[in-house]
């Protein structure tokens, strides 16, 4: 254990951000005192954490990954009044060890980790086996009575500081809003929000898409606002925009402005052909917009803008100088023309409400600074954070020159529309409205798009560890369920019958596990369309990200139907034994000492099986069946035959009957090689009654 690991994406590491530690001695150290402490009167989260740091000097980030994961062994809890660690007294070290192991193999990884992942799963195992520790005996008390863990909930939020009528409030704007604007409704949405948050629009499209109108009618949201609106060519004059020089303070030797009426003095403004400004209002134009300060003379004026829009034909130019005023507009929108011939003939024939917001309606300085406020109280989860690490990541990598500053005024942004929304923390859907702040230009939408819906899609779905339940399901460890206690290992290894019954009781639980995730993916999918519906910033969810629930739905179908197979299989001794047989590899091939040396007749089964020197097995046609049904081999006339019923069969895997035994029981006479073909099949099923669980069907 003293090689140098390296973090493994996903596992290690996820989103950029440490998640568990790198070293599998740490992980072993780490299980270890946590079972201690749990054994020794309790501890809580924070106190583990604070003595694997002393003991280990490892990340505590890594470490407080560590506490975090033991509920998801399924054997572990954080009770949820005292804070104090319980965990199952059927547990040991090696067993959560192996919990562990389970638990990350089963995560999705890079493929070129997978050697790298097996390697650290393995040595944590083994590294708790060489601990050798032991449990002292249990003081923990009774599990604490929370809800069965699921690996992967969705957050939900509490009602923020903004009260029920402001959100309504602004659900009636939109829906003014949409009315007049048709075709316009993600541009409403995200043009409103972002004046909200106290950022800037601009407007790409062809003239006579109403891109002034909407900027007008946007002022008339916002109480008691003055709006400005302007068209910018090369030769605009300050004195156009930001007012006359002031005679009198000049004869005074004040130079200033009269702003009343012009831009600094406007609460939300549109500036058409915004990248023809030249560099006489450059300058004053960027910090106005940015810093809310209006430069003229001695005097620096605060001024009282909500937000700028901005609209152009056409990007700026590379070379002229514009970089830090596109910067400056937080969202960019492509406004095409209208594209639906009901949309058209509404707008043509004038048929479409009235764009005017009603006074009662409107959104006042009161109303904006609490929301504000509010804003500054929404929680990012760590799932959330974890997507815009991943997203801050992807955008470096293809370059779509997303500045820090753009980061964090879209992470406000993002609050914001939580706090109108009456939420009090982020949630996956919110990413969705990034699509219009992270593109630099138009060509770079669809990546970006395609960007926010891998990052919605993987924390909207809830996840599942049934791939981590199916692997400890060959050692019968599946987690407890609330009619099933955690079985703790038998004494001894016991009669085939009964470790038959200890692996069905094992499927079972799995079985109620697949059913929960189940339920937690149809619950999840009704939140997910039910919040949807209820977002005030989302026009309407796309179907990628439903489409992901989707296949979530049929991955656990995949899952059913495997477990459900293997169950048949446990379900009778006869069920067994065919199983059993069926797992005997098939004669690939007709040279010596592969012929057929004995013929298997199990009783109550509709097949016979053929074995041949080397134990391999020969499916046969059953005599009795019609001719050709059921397929197989015609069974050689001069073959000796062995019938038996189920439980013989398996009594003979289990190591109870011998070969010879077994052929004695039968009246009838067997050749020497038919003694030699049952000892090789018996070498190869070993002494392993319960049949082998198979593969789960990758994700």
């Amino acid at each position: 254990m003293s090689q140098e690991w390296p973090d493994i994406p996903g596992v290690t590491v996820a989103g950029g951000l440490p998640r568990l530690p790198r070293r599998p001695e740490v992980v072993v150290r780490g299980l270890a005192t946590a079972l201690a402490l749990a054994d020794s009167g309790g501890t809580t989260q924070d106190a583990l954490v604070e003595h694997l740091v002393a003991a280990t000097r490892d990340d505590r980030a890594r470490l407080a990954g560590l506490a975090g994961w033991l509920p998801l062994s399924r054997v572990a809890r954080w009770d949820p009044e005292s804070g104090a660690l319980w965990v199952d007294p059927g547990t040991d070290l090696a067993d959560l060890a192996l919990r562990f192991a389970a638990w990350v193999s089963s995560q999705p990884v890079p493929r070129q980790s997978l050697e790298q992942i097996k390697q650290y799963a393995g040595a944590v195992v083994s590294g708790a086996h060489a601990t050798q520790h032991r449990r002292s005996p249990q003081v923990s008390g009774p599990a604490p009575e929370v809800p069965p863990h699921s690996p992967v909930s969705p957050t939900e939020s509490r009602e923020s500081d903004v009260p029920a009528e402001l959100t309504e409030k602004l659900r009636r704007i939109l829906g003014h809003l949409d009315a007049a604007f048709l075709e316009r409704r993600t541009h409403t949405r995200m043009a409103l929000l972002t004046l909200l948050s106290g950022q800037h629009v601009l407007l790409l499209g062809p003239p006579g898409t109403a891109k002034s109108l909407l900027a007008r009618t946007l002022c008339t949201a916002f109480e008691e606002a003055n709006y400005f609106e302007y068209l910018l060519s090369r030769f605009t004059h300050p004195d156009e925009l930001f007012g006359p020089v002031s005679i009198p303070g000049l004869k005074e030797e004040d130079y200033r402005r009269l702003t009343e009426g012009y831009l600094p003095a406007a609460h939300v403004a549109f500036l058409d052909e915004i990248f023809k400004a030249n560099s006489a209002i450059l300058n004053s134009l960027l910090t106005l917009i940015n810093e809310r300060v209006f430069h003229h003379g001695r005097h620096r004026d605060q001024v009282p803008l909500i937000g700028l829009i901005g609209a152009s034909n056409e990007l700026p130019d590379p070379e002229g100088g514009l970089e830090a005023l596109f910067d400056r507009f937080l969202t960019r929108m492509v406004v095409p023309p209208l594209g639906e011939a009901a949309s058209f003939v509404s707008v043509a024939t004038g048929r479409v409400a009235s764009p005017e917001i009603p006074l009662e309606d409107r959104i006042s300085p009161a109303d904006r600074a609490q929301l504000l406020a509010a804003a500054e109280k929404v929680a990012v989860p760590d799932e959330i954070a974890d997507a815009l690490v991943v997203l801050w990541k992807r955008a470096g990598k293809e370059e779509w020159l997303v500045s820090d500053r753009r980061w964090r005024q879209a992470l406000r942004l993002l609050k914001v529309g939580a706090a109108a929304d009456g939420r009090d923390a982020l949630n996956s859907l919110d990413l969705l409205l990034l699509e219009h702040v992270l593109p630099t230009e138009p060509s770079q939408a669809w990546d970006v798009r395609q960007a926010l819906y891998d990052a919605v899609g993987a924390s909207a779905v809830p996840g599942h560890d049934l791939r981590a339940q199916w692997v400890l399901l060959h050692t019968d460890r599946v987690a407890p369920t609330p009619d099933q206690p955690l079985m703790p290992p038998p004494a001894s290894r016991g009669h085939w019958s009964d470790r038959l019954a200890r692996r069905r009781d094992t499927v079972h639980r799995f079985l109620h596990h697949h059913q929960e995730a189940v339920e937690r993916l149809a619950a999840d999918r009704a939140r997910i369309e039910s919040s949807g519906e209820r977002h005030l910033w989302i026009d309407r969810l796309p179907t990628p990200l439903l489409a992901a629930h989707i296949e979530a739905s049929r991955d656990l179908a995949r899952i059913l139907d495997t477990a459900e197979s293997y169950r048949a299989r446990l379900g009778s001794p006869k069920s067994v034994a065919a199983a059993l047989l069926a797992e005997l590899p098939e004669r690939s091939r007709r040279v010596y000492g592969h012929d057929i040396a004995l013929v298997l007749v199990i009783d109550e089964l509709h097949f016979r099986v053929g074995l041949t020197l080397a134990g391999e097995r020969v499916p046969l046609a059953d005599p009795a069946a019609a001719s050709g049904a059921g397929g197989g081999f015609e069974t050689p006339p001069d073959a000796p035959i062995l019938e038996l019923a189920p439980a013989e069969l398996l009594d003979w895997v289990d190591g109870d009957v011998s070969s010879q035994e077994l052929l004695r029981r039968s009246p009838a006479r067997f050749p020497r090689n038919a003694i030699t073909a049952l000892d090789s099949a018996s070498r190869l099923l070993g002494t392993r009654v319960v049949p082998r669980a198979p593969e789960l069907p990758s994700p």
